[in-house]
């Protein structure tokens, strides 16, 4: 049999204050993390944060579903518009949790100024949108099949 292992051991907390200081270190972006937050959370479908954080082709990408879900909409074409709203929405969930988790840079691949102070308070906003979004969908859906 293999080794036993004290499961408190190989999952304790190594981040030390060595990695602080080397976190801290690293230079930052002068694009701001509070803006891209709030581009994403706001105007996340039209890639408008990946714009803003110089990665022009994916915003591009990502318009260009946006612009085919809306065009499904208008036309009737009801499943294509379906279809690609959910990549659509799903990429910006997506890019809301790389942003929070610190993972999203910049261009020049350098860490968004303001991370450390503003990220907790925005995954907590963002956390409460995705939940309210969520109930408002379970309401229209539920109330939608109810006849007066």
């Amino acid at each position: 049999m293999g080794e036993m292992h004290d499961l408190d051991d190989l999952y304790a907390n190594t981040y030390t204050e060595e990695d602080r200081r080397a976190f801290e270190s690293q230079p930052t972006s002068e694009k701001k993390f509070l803006i891209a937050w709030a581009l994403a959370l706001v105007l996340g479908p039209l890639g408008a944060q990946r714009y803003y954080l110089g990665r022009i082709p994916t915003g591009v990408v990502k318009s260009l579903m946006f612009g085919t879900a809306m065009v499904g909409f208008a036309t009737g074409a009801l499943n294509l518009g379906f279809i690609f709203m959910g990549v659509v929405g799903a990429w910006t969930i997506i890019d809301l949790f790389l942003l929070l988790s610190g993972t999203m840079s910049d261009r020049k691949d350098v860490r968004l100024d303001g991370f450390r102070r503003w990220a907790g308070p925005c995954a907590a906003i963002t956390v409460l949108v995705l939940v309210g979004f969520l109930i408002a969908a379970l309401v229209i859906g539920t109330s939608s099949a109810v006849s007066p």
